[in-house]
């Protein structure tokens, strides 16, 4: 071939590179980033909750025409995620078979929840409570001058955005329950009880810090002040209105097994019905109560009772129990770097220790936690704990919610701090992959989180002490009980009444607890079973890891494999996991940047 030959040739080839359709991977990325993006604008309280900038500000009003156009929404992406998938054919590779495997699901969920589960029809309190609970969140990361790289103006536009929102927030709260078609007695009782505590945040710690940080701009605490008393009683207005009706409201939350199973397999992509959850979740619920009988026999045998004497002293009262939390919390860091469990990374942010505030009390009862938004540039979260109202009272009666001692406080941070949520979701949300990134499968998070428990059982944790041992048994015998519950509840086999009684009898919870929780669990079917399924599948992974690595592999080298795949259902992972043991974990942290 001549020079000019040869040169026409490479012209021809560097033309149609530079036009060529971009590849499978570029066009779901495509598809998932314009996902977020579009629903962000549509409902910027989701922003928010992202860390996504510049609409914190705003509301968009629910109407019945927005809500068609997002139905219209989701039928246009699974069109455009189907063409994707036909034009791939059968050169779609795992990776890009099983992203679109998750969006789908995405898609799928959201749908669904428009289509047939429809709670926004049905909870008249939701859009109140939205509200409050979206400016908690604001308050939370208020920026702070000085501290990573925040200035004045940052304080003063956060500020804004927060009583923009307030100005905004009656004509959003009336507008959706407008929505609301066929109000549920359910969500109005639980929605009463969240109302009842969001003016302890407007008007107490929400109003106090904005009188000392907008001291210097007397205008700017009007305008708040104003927006405040406004949504404080359209709140008033909504409890009342709850009140007068909500004992003439049907109890509306069973979906049936059809949309239940439908939540399982399509949506949550587990490989499960209602009989295999009421059958692990039996087994679960078996295998907690002899983990008891064998630690009651130890303790018999040592002649010790349960409670601070063997788990490790008692918590302080009063505002030291903060530090104490923290100090919790840096010893599990050193249990798990000393025990070579798994990598923690030099970048992992840090966690504030918090009160939980006493709107979100009702349905969060125990502790909890706030992950490092997904797109903010902070990497710290926080944790949130409700304080006995006497610690004294809580270790008389073994309370399942609230933390009285060491140890109980050790196993409640090995799963929410570490290494359960917050080290988890930390490294999912670096993830190179923006669909794994943006992945949120809760039988991944709580299926880990609830894993490490045991497991810290096994390794030593609590040394000779037996309080912590009876605890994790017992949450054991929660996670059982609570599945078995969430299946009849949403089957529609059993009344709350019925669920209330099985649960107090199998969980150690009081009856007063009992009744919370099992209402809690009927409003967000499905929820619960990811801690019973997410570790069986986690477990039967590690089984098969060992299969095949053998004595090359190691407890440490299988978890950071395995967070290395985002918040992902395991049904994804497993496969993934497995046909990635060929290479290094270092090579396979690298593509989650952990």
């Amino acid at each position: 071939m001549n020079k000019t030959s040869l040169a026409v040739a490479l012209a021809c080839m560097l033309s149609a590179n530079a036009f060529a359709a971009p590849s499978t991977h570029d066009q779901l990325s495509a598809l998932a980033q314009d996902m977020v993006q579009a629903e962000a604008r549509a409902n910027p309280m989701g922003a928010t909750y992202l860390g996504l900038p510049g609409l914190d500000g705003v509301l968009t009003l629910p109407t019945e025409v927005t809500r068609a156009a997002k139905i219209t929404r989701l039928k246009a992406r699974i069109a455009r995620l189907e063409a994707i998938r036909q034009a791939a054919g059968a050169s779609l590779s795992l990776g890009d078979a099983d992203d679109a495997k998750l969006l789908r699901a995405r898609i799928d969920r959201s749908l669904d929840a428009l289509l047939v589960r429809q709670v926004d029809r049905k909870d008249y309190a939701e859009p109140a409570v939205n509200l409050v609970d979206v400016i908690y969140t604001q308050f939370l990361h208020i920026p702070v001058p000085g501290r990573d790289g925040a200035t004045a103006a940052d304080l003063a536009k956060a500020w804004a955005d927060i009583t923009a929102r307030l100005e905004k927030g009656p004509a959003y709260i009336e507008a959706g329950q407008k929505m609301v078609t066929h109000p549920g007695k359910l969500y109005g009782m639980a929605g009463h009880e969240q109302i009842a505590g969001a003016p302890d945040l407007l008007s107490g710690a929400l109003t106090a810090a904005a009188a000392e940080q907008l001291a210097g701009d007397p205008a700017a605490l009007k305008r708040f002040t104003a927006a405040r008393d406004a949504v404080l009683a359209t709140l008033a207005r909504t409890d009342a209105y709850i009140q007068a009706h909500v004992d003439s409201w049907p109890d509306n939350f069973a979906i049936g097994k059809a949309a239940y199973e439908q939540m399982l397999q399509r949506e949550q992509l587990l490989p499960f019905d209602t009989r295999d959850l009421e059958a692990m979740a039996r087994d679960e619920l078996a295998h907690g109560w002899a983990e008891e009988a064998w630690v009651k026999s130890l303790a018999a045998h040592r002649k010790v009772a349960f409670g601070a004497d063997s788990g490790g002293g008692m918590a302080p009262d009063g505002p030291p129990l903060i530090d104490y939390y923290r100090d919790r919390i840096a010893e599990l860091r050193s249990f798990v770097t000393d025990h070579d469990l798994v990598t923690i990374p030099a970048w992992l942010g840090s966690m504030e220790v918090v009160e939980t505030p006493k709107f979100q009390q009702p349905v969060s009862p125990g502790a909890s936690m706030d992950s490092p938004r997904l797109f903010a540039e902070s990497a710290n979260g926080h944790y949130f704990i409700t304080p006995p109202k006497s610690l004294k009272e809580a270790a008389g009666r073994l309370d399942m919610n609230e933390d009285f001692d060491h140890d109980r406080i050790l196993s409640t941070a090995a799963h929410e701090a570490m290494p359960g949520h917050f080290l988890q979701l930390s490294i999912a949300r670096r993830h190179s992959n923006y669909i794994r990134k943006t992945e949120d499968s809760p039988s991944f998070a709580e299926g880990w989180a609830f894993y490490g428990e045991e497991m810290f059982v096994r390794l030593g944790l609590y040394g000779d002490d037996l309080d912590g041992r009876l605890f994790t048994a017992r949450w054991e015998r929660v996670r059982g009980a609570r599945v078995i519950v969430d299946v009849k509840l949403a089957t529609g086999q059993w009344t709350l009444a019925q669920a209330a009684k099985f649960f107090e009898e199998q969980s150690g919870f009081t009856k007063s607890a009992s009744e919370a929780a099992v209402a809690g669990y009927a409003l967000k079917p499905t929820y619960v079973l990811a801690y019973t399924v997410g570790r069986l599948q986690l477990e039967e992974l590690l089984a098969q890891y060992q299969l095949r690595m053998g004595d090359k592999g190691s407890l440490h080298d299988f978890h950071d494999r395995m967070l290395s795949y985002g918040s992902t259902p395991f049904s994804i992972v497993g496969p993934e996991l497995l046909a990635d043991l060929d290479k290094p974990a270092s090579a396979v942290r690298a593509v989650a940047n952990y």
